[in-house]
């Protein structure tokens, strides 16, 4: 229709798009401070045209209107992926930071080097009443000093494992909460998709704003776990969730949680339909696997799966050292020495074999978690003092038996004693293992085919945590805590054993060992407790600076983000005055045709 009647519908057009473009320009300016909002941006085109003839100069036509083609969200979809995979990677490690830094509370320490913790503390004031023991070792001040200072040793240190464990468990209810929250935005995810179908199913509006709410979804949970979509032909989105379905066209497929195992109440996330574990995590999350995302694994590679021990540190064996004739007086010595030393040499390889597998499991499975590591490296520190300790007091010796098995016992000849007649007892520890004596007496045969009654002592076993000198099975000798006499510092004729007093001092200065299987430096208690700090205060740095310059990279593309999706008020306002323009002018066009088509019927008529 391109007749003078039709030409009312060209009027009409230009203003119901110029007012449906004012309305969107509106709303542009009304949400310009709103979180998550897009940038709306009206398309207008043609209608149609009406084919008048043909000129020489071309083809004569009549335009029938103009219409809106489409109100599109201005998102650039490349950077939504990069935002929402460098905020997943800024939550794991701010995670991991946020828990360093918990931790470091717990010892006293900060990451200056130069402050004292309160823990260092505690190991000196126990070294300083060795040096006094040392000095009058009869003296019952000095020995009840040093007894005292012991027990407040082992307070603190099983005071900061209680703490330690207490924060793992702690963890649990963090990790609940992101599972919950993942499903809450999974499920939000899905209705908004329904939604968004049935607003543009007609093709005749676009469902922008549920598209800005599920956009800020997306956004919300590439925090917490590392995701990938893709929008079908529908406009719904398939989201997946560590490389699992986490939302299709029909339905949800939700997380859950449940136990790390029977022996520990630590959870972990898994996919409720078939129990498997939300992530796998045989290789260590870092940023060359590219799996170093979300706040729920910070989370998880920060508390640790298990409760560990000083036993799951690997020790590499050492190396037998070849003889060499000239310590020897005979040939026969000699190649005797060598034939140990080939028996020697041959179980080490056996030792490092295994020691290198236990490595590899320690730097997949304990190294990187945080809490777990600190546990295992402290209760190795804690194992070292008590165990020295004891074993001066109480030395051991290792004897055959008639079946040719070994044992040990308590070296009475090295022993020493109570002060004073009543107290002359040997074997009395400083440090005892809660449920487990140091020693069980028995009457033994020996190689030699002699009876004797000795102090066996009971071995630690690492499949028996009772039988670990360990934090939490760790405290002083109740009875030498009442009667500070019974201290074995003491000989046969109640003099001083100075010789058992000076190694109370020197094991501090002795080598002790390193901080785990990939150190190459052996400390003294001191030096090992100094790099121990140092080593998580570093991992919180490396964490925290990490966080930083993925913040930044996280803002950087927000702002290109903003600078495409953001509302710039002086644009819309320009737009404003253009469609306000437009709509006076379809306006004034349709009076001009109105008044038009009434002069000629007021002609006509007449």
């Amino acid at each position: 229709m391109s007749g003078t009647m039709g030409n009312f519908y060209v009027g009409v057009s230009g203003m119901q798009s110029h007012q449906y473009a004012l309305n969107t320009t509106a709303h542009n300016i009304t949400n310009a401070g709103t979180d998550g909002y897009s940038r709306q941006q009206v398309l207008l085109s043609d209608i149609a045209y009406t084919r008048l003839g043909t000129t020489a100069l071309g083809v004569n036509q009549a335009g029938l209107g103009t219409k809106i083609q489409d109100v599109r969200l201005v998102r650039d979809r490349f950077l939504d992926i990069a935002y929402r995979e460098e905020l997943g990677r800024e939550q794991f490690y701010q995670t991991k930071y946020d828990v360093v830094r918990e931790v470091q509370n717990y010892f006293g320490e900060q990451f200056s080097e130069d402050d004292t913790s309160s823990f260092r503390k505690y190991m000196k004031n126990l070294w300083t009443a060795a040096q006094e023991l040392q000095k009058e070792s009869n003296s019952i001040v000095t020995r009840s000093t040093y007894i005292a200072n012991a027990v407040t040793f082992v307070e603190q240190a099983n005071q900061i494992y209680s703490q330690l464990t207490t924060y793992q468990m702690n963890l649990n209810k963090e990790i609940s909460d992101q599972v919950n929250r993942v499903n809450e935005l999974a499920n939000t995810i899905y209705e908004l998709n329904y939604k968004i179908t049935m607003v543009e199913a007609a093709g005749i509006e676009s469902a922008n704003d549920y598209r800005d709410m599920r956009d800020a979804a997306l956004d919300e949970l590439g925090g917490i776990i590392s995701i990938s979509y893709k929008e079908n032909n529908t406009g719904q989105v398939d989201v997946y969730a560590e490389h699992r379905t986490l939302v299709s066209m029909d339905r949800v497929y939700k997380m859950d949680t449940a136990q790390v195992s029977e022996s520990c109440e630590y959870l972990k996330p898994i996919w409720a339909d078939d129990q498997d574990d939300v992530f796998s995590l045989d290789r260590v999350p870092n940023s060359d696997n590219g799996n170093d995302v979300g706040s729920l694994k910070g989370i998880i590679m920060s508390r640790g799966d298990w409760i560990p021990d000083y036993t799951d540190i690997p020790i590499a064996p050492q190396t037998p050292i070849k003889p060499v004739r000239s310590d020897y007086e005979t040939d026969a010595q000699y190649n005797q020495a060598l034939v140990q030393y080939e028996a020697d040499y041959t179980q080490y390889q056996t030792d490092y074999e295994q020691f290198v597998k236990d490595r590899e499991y320690y730097n997949t499975y304990l190294e990187p978690y945080t809490v777990s590591n600190i546990i295992a490296q402290f209760d190795q520190l804690i194992h070292g003092v008590v165990t020295k300790i004891n074993d001066i007091l109480c030395p051991n010796k290792e004897v055959t038996l008639e079946n040719g098995s070994t044992i040990y016992v308590l070296d009475e000849e090295k022993a020493g004693y109570g002060m004073g007649e009543s107290n002359m007892v040997q074997g009395t520890e400083l440090f005892i293992r809660s449920n487990c004596p140091r020693y069980t007496e028995q009457t033994v045969t020996l190689a030699d085919g002699t009876t004797a009654t000795v102090k066996v002592y009971n071995e630690e076993d690492e499949n028996n945590v009772l039988s670990l000198y360990s934090l939490g099975n760790l405290e002083v000798n109740d009875e030498l805590i009442k009667n500070p006499s019974l201290l074995p510092l003491t000989n046969l004729q109640q003099e001083e054993l100075q010789d058992v007093a000076d190694q109370l001092i020197q094991v501090w200065n002795d080598e002790f060992g390193t901080l785990g299987p990939n150190s190459l430096v052996t400390n003294n208690f001191m030096g090992y407790y100094k790099e121990f700090v140092a080593d998580f205060a570093n991992k919180g740095k490396t964490y925290s600076g990490i966080a930083e310059s993925q913040n930044q990279a996280v803002q950087e593309i927000n702002n290109q983000r903003q600078t495409v999706v953001g509302v710039s008020t002086d644009e819309e306002l320009s737009n404003l005055i253009k469609f306000q323009q437009g709509y006076n002018a379809s306006s004034r066009y349709f009076t001009v045709v109105s008044e038009m088509v009434e002069h000629l019927i007021s002609k006509l008529g007449g």
